[in-house]
């Protein structure tokens, strides 16, 4: 070499240069003369021209093209290889006198390829694998991009062969090696941290390469680890990155003590507080270091769970996911999991511990922990039930995400439940019961012919099978050894048979014995599964609480876990399958956009439509059909309600194949079936199906009319009342929604046989309670029908007053009568004012329809048109509406020849007269009627209200009180000038002492108020009180009132001073309970300005109070409020207190 080169001095001058800012003239002719001297010769390196031309190529690069570029790199990439490869056979022939040399030319080498890397990773090329969809990558960007990661894996390759050499045998002193390596690890580093450019798998694995080769045999450990925790601390893509890294080394190269130094200082460090992305990035490289490699964590867990004492929740998250990640490697070998059993203890102590994490996601982890480890087959067998425990315990968080998967959880426990040996995967509770009642049987029949001391007894705890196998085994060794011992005496003569007769006896004890204790084995089994069992049934019955969830995700995973519950034949489950039908009615979507109605669909189709493969068309029109009926049975009104609008979206979906021609023929065939092969049950349940379905499908009824009329409604008696009801409601949906008999070209056939069978069956006497559902959905169908309901009507009045009055029958059998004929009389004038207002509705219609089409027609059509305009248009629409009013005002029920007037004055007698008229049901009947009558005619209902407002206070029946309270809210809807004065009295019902009125009130208060159709006064405050009710299903609806007001217009805002005022001022609430209740309504006052308004409003009232406890109880509002450092409030709070310690 004829020139000095020092390392040090030229990357000091290197990293003081501007990069990009040389230019070079005449740079072909420079780039072809090095290239031809270095081709010749890769030592001509160290001639001084041939190095300074190469070091300005280098130094210029920038500003040179994509050619030029290109072949520089080229140029070092090759004879540095070429330089090492010398350097290597040098080496090993042992030319020690040329070793400084070919030091320097690995130098100079080094300094050039350290110059081109940098300039490699200070290239953007974002523009190549831009995410954004207004600008995509053009080819040229792409292009350019591919060009760039082919340089840098030639440069790495490169480097790679240099890291091949012997370095140690070059480099005399360890700080001129460490010099030399970081020439090509320093701008690896820089490499890195472009996230496309280390996104690009195969130079990510180059740049391992170099970094693993450096650390194994060139001692680069040291700068490795402080470059890989400033990668971590500073570049959140890189965590994953570095993971990979330290798992290549460990498995490629055999190098782990660098990843046990990392992870140890990692455990070490401290995050300021308001730093998020160090944390997560560390938590980022545990959890996949942790799934990469789960043994190297391992051997530092003591550092890194001392992480679960931090703040951040991400590093606690990371800790729970490693020790799940552990387990699960190390479970998966029988081999290591024996020797690691103690580790896997702890580490599983650690995961059940961190299901009481403060932080929700650290929780979940632990759950999706615990969940992999569910998945492992016959691994965990008798933890499972203790996981079973913790996933049910956690169905009681707060958070939603906790709450879905400890449903997950409970899900793959029963998935992989260890009870399926004996007899199936099926959990039964009354199946096991029974087991282990018939095993105990059999255990008690064997037990008596055996001391204690050899039969082991049985015990409840899990090492039960342990303890006995042990015990099993040393009995059989002293039964041998004692065998052996009578073998090798000789027999004496005379005992042959008594030793006979001795052996047949041992044989049989120990035959005996073996059976006794695998009986003994079998219980205890049996006992494990039933509480197994009933540990589930407690989370079935959380998880039924947990479908009416704001959170739909949540709730769909719940829908899932009660349909596998069902399939596992767990007996509770269908509580949540009952529960899960009123969810039909909500409308919006999960986060992943489904939706809520359709996958309870899907789940009931598996529940109820999923047949045998095998099955004939109809053996499964047969299960379906039985499966729709059972739907039916102990149904509560509101259930049929959600499963009729399911069947309906089924019946209409686009994918119908579920209920075809085939099931309805079914139901048919239950529905008049005359033997005892099906039950009254059984025949209720078709009839409402296919009610249900004619909702949908009008023909379905239409089809079975003469098994309506004959069976339903025939005979002169009907029997049945609930059979006749739902055959009334099948009738009335002969007619489609929307049209009406005589219109839109829909006639009816047998339409008079049909109401003569409804008239019939409406004034027919029964003494059966269930003839008033009946009667009503009779009316009904005649209203729908009927071209002409109200001479139906009329004649059916006058067929049950002649019933009446106009023959000779006992008392109790006229009473009767009267009870069904003030009924009647009720719900035919509602029905017809129903119908005055369809025909107010029609006639507009028609006017509308007719005057729309006038200038449509052509001259001979107009002129029909104009006929029926004349018709119709000779009255306008303010007349019209006008009669129909004067109808319902004055002559419904005070007109002389209307038939409903005869009855005002008898039903206000019988009410009025309560203790002459004893008779419940009369009583019943007839306040229903006159509350009917006040909801026809606003005259008839200010001169009645005080009546009925007087019935409502001091009836002794809660049905009647009920009854009343249900009037009055739809009177107020009616007439809400006239009940509005006295909504007092309404509001008095909420403290009835009967819970059903309680709850009445409250249901009728509730629609009013959001519905706009009861101002809010100063009432609230007895509204709030319901907050405290003993009954938990009132309490809850208050809850869900308050929730719903406080979306209206600052309701709670507005009212809240009210509210305090008498809830403060009510005696009979207790303190605590009153606090209770303020907690719960201050947070829906969300608005800062609301706050502050109101706490200046309190303010002011805290200067008038006069006593210690109203001051008391304004300070609690005031340090309620979520105000932000007031220091009016507290220094008033401070000031207040002394203030009235002087006056006290």
């Amino acid at each position: 070499m004829d020139f000095t080169f020092v390392v040090s001095e030229a990357l000091t001058e290197f990293q003081a240069t501007e990069k990009g800012q040389l230019t070079l003239e005449d740079s072909h002719s420079k780039l072809e003369e090095v290239t031809d001297a270095l081709a010749l010769s890769p030592e001509a390196i160290g001639r001084s021209e041939i190095f300074d031309l190469l070091k300005d190529l280098v130094l210029a690069s920038p500003t040179l093209n994509q050619k030029q570029r290109d072949q520089i790199g080229y140029l070092i990439c090759s004879t540095i290889s070429s330089i090492a490869k010398n350097t290597s056979t040098l080496i090993e022939s042992g030319e020690v006198d040329s070793f400084p040399v070919y030091k320097k030319y690995l130098e100079l080498y080094g300094f050039l390829m350290h110059c081109h890397l940098t300039f490699l990773a200070l290239e953007d090329h974002s523009a190549a694998v831009t995410t954004q969809k207004i600008r995509r990558a053009t080819k040229k960007d792409v292009d350019l991009f591919k060009n760039h990661c082919l340089q840098l894996e030639n440069a790495l390759e490169a480097t790679c062969t240099v890291f091949g050499v012997n370095l140690e045998r070059l480099f005399e002193t360890t700080p001129e090696r460490d010099l030399f390596v970081n020439l090509f690890t320093r701008p690896v580093y820089l490499l890195m941290e472009s996230e496309q450019r280390i996104k690009v798998t195969s130079v990510k694995l180059h740049i391992f390469k170099v970094i693993c080769i450096g650390i194994r045999n060139h001692g680069h450990a040291p700068a490795a680890e402080s470059s890989i925790l400033q990668n971590l601390t500073y570049f959140l893509h890189l965590a994953v990155i570095m993971a990979e890294l330290l798992d290549n080394l460990s498995e490629q190269y055999n190098y782990s003590q660098l990843t046990d130094e990392i992870l140890r200082n990692v455990s070490l460090k401290e995050f300021n507080p308001n730093d998020a992305n160090g944390p997560r990035s560390i938590s980022l490289f545990i959890a996949k270091l942790s799934e990469l490699n789960p043994r190297l964590v391992l051997r530092q867990m003591t550092f890194i769970a001392q992480l679960l004492d931090n703040s951040s929740h991400m590093l606690r998250c990371a800790v729970v996911e490693a020790c799940g990640n552990i387990v699960i490697t190390l479970a998966k070998d029988d081999i290591s999991l024996e020797n690691h059993q103690s580790q896997i203890e702890t580490l599983l102590k650690l995961l059940e511990q961190r299901f009481l994490d403060q932080n929700p996601y650290v929780r979940t982890k632990a759950i999706q922990a615990l969940l992999k480890l569910c998945e492992l087959k016959e691994r965990f067998s008798r933890r499972r039930y203790r996981f079973l425990k913790l996933a049910v315990r956690s169905l009681n968080d707060r958070n939603p995400l906790v709450r879905r998967n400890a449903i997950k959880l409970i899900c793959k426990v029963i998935l992989t439940h260890s009870f399926s040996a004996m007899h199936g995967p099926q959990l039964g509770l009354s199946v096991w019961q029974k087991r282990l009642v018939d095993i105990q049987e059999q255990i008690n029949s064997l037990d008596g012919s055996f001391s204690s001391e050899l039969i082991p007894t049985g015990d409840a705890n899990n090492t039960s099978n342990t303890i006995n196998l042990e015990q099993d085994q040393d009995f059989e060794g002293d039964i041998t050894m004692r065998t052996i011992e009578e073998d090798s005496t000789m027999p004496t003569p005379g005992s042959s048979e008594q030793d006979a007769d001795k052996d047949e006896h041992n044989e049989k004890e120990v035959v005996d014995y073996e059976a006794l204790n695998k009986l003994k084995l079998t219980h205890q089994y049996y006992k494990d599964a039933i509480k197994f069992i009933k540990t589930i049934h407690r989370g079935t019955k959380l998880a039924a609480v947990i479908l009416y969830s704001k959170n739909r995700t949540e709730v769909l995973e719940t829908m899932d876990f009660f349909v596998l519950a069902d399939a596992y034949g767990i007996e509770i489950a269908e509580l949540g399958v009952k529960k899960m039908l009123h969810l039909v009615w909500i409308k919006n979507n999960n986060d992943e956009g489904t939706s809520v109605s359709s996958h309870l669909m899907e789940c009931y189709k598996q529940l109820f439509f999923t047949t045998p493969a095998t099955a004939t068309p109809l053996e499964k029109a047969t299960y379906i059909a039985s499966n729709l009926v059972a739907l039916t049975k102990s149904a509560s009104a509101s259930d049929l309600a959600s499963l009729e609008k399911l069947l309906c979206m089924m019946y209409t979906s686009t994918e119908n194949d579920l209920i075809d021609d085939n099931t309805i023929k079914v139901l048919w065939k239950i529905y008049q079936a005359k033997d005892n092969s099906v039950s009254i049950e059984q025949k209720h349940g078709s009839i409402i199906i296919l009610s249900m379905l004619s909702l949908a499908d009008n023909q379905i009824a239409l089809r079975g009319l003469d098994q309506l009329l004959n069976i339903g409604l025939g005979g002169e008696k009907v029997e049945d009342m609930i059979l006749a009801r739902f055959s009334c409601v099948a009738i009335q949906r002969m007619v489609p929604q929307g049209k009406k008999i005589g219109h839109e070209k829909f006639t009816l056939e047998r339409k008079d046989e049909i109401i003569n069978k409804l008239v019939d069956m409406a004034v027919m006497y029964s003494e059966d309670g269930e003839w008033y559902g009946a009667a009503e959905h009779a009316l009904n169908a005649i209203f729908i029908i009927s071209s002409h309901p109200i001479e139906v009507g009329s004649s059916l009045l006058k067929k049950k007053i002649e019933t009446t009055f106009g023959e000779v029958l006992q008392e109790k059998t006229r009473i009767r009568n009267l009870t069904q004929l003030l009924f009647l009389v009720g719900h035919i004038s509602i029905k017809t004012i129903v119908y005055l207002e369809k025909c107010e509705a029609e006639f507009k219609r028609r006017k509308l329809e007719a005057s729309s089409s006038q200038g449509k027609q052509k001259p001979d059509e107009s002129k029909e048109v104009e006929n029926e305009l004349e018709m119709i248009g000779g009255t306008s629409e303010d007349d019209f509406s006008d009669a129909i009013a004067f109808i319902k005002e004055k002559e419904l029920l005070f007109d002389e020849n209307s038939l409903l007037a005869k009855f005002g004055p008898l039903v206000k007698e019988i009410c009025a007269n309560n203790l002459e008229y004893q008779n419940t049901e009369l009583q019943r009947s007839a306040v229903l009627c006159l509350e009917k009558f006040m909801c026809v005619s606003s005259k008839f209902c200010e001169e009645n209200l005080p009546l009925l407002i007087t019935i409502m206070e001091k009836s002794p029946d809660p049905i009647i009180r009920s009854n009343a309270v249900l009037g009055l809210g739809d009177m107020a809807v009616c007439f809400n000038n006239l009940v509005d004065e006295n909504t007092d009295f309404l509001y008095r019902r909420l403290h009835d002492d009967n819970i059903m009125v309680q709850r009445t009130c409250l249901m009728t208060i509730t629609f009013l108020i959001l519905a706009g159709q009861l101002k809010v006064k100063g009432q609230l405050a007895t509204m709030a009180k319901c907050l405290e009710n003993e009954d938990q299903g009132i309490s809850d609806m208050c809850k869900l009132f308050f929730t719903e007001l406080a979306a209206k217009d600052n309701a709670i805002y507005n009212g809240f001073i009210d509210m305090f005022s008498g809830l403060t001022n009510d005696k009979t609430l207790e303190k605590d309970a009153m606090k209770r209740i303020i907690k719960f309504l201050v947070p829906f006052i969300g608005k800062e300005r609301h706050q502050k308004q109101l706490a200046q409003k309190l303010l002011h009232r805290l200067e008038k109070v006069e006593t210690e406890d109203q001051w008391n109880d304004v300070a609690f509002v005031l340090q309620s409020l979520p105000l932000k450092n007031n220091e009016q409030v507290q220094e008033a709070l401070a000031e207040g207190f002394k203030v009235v310690q002087a006056r006290s």
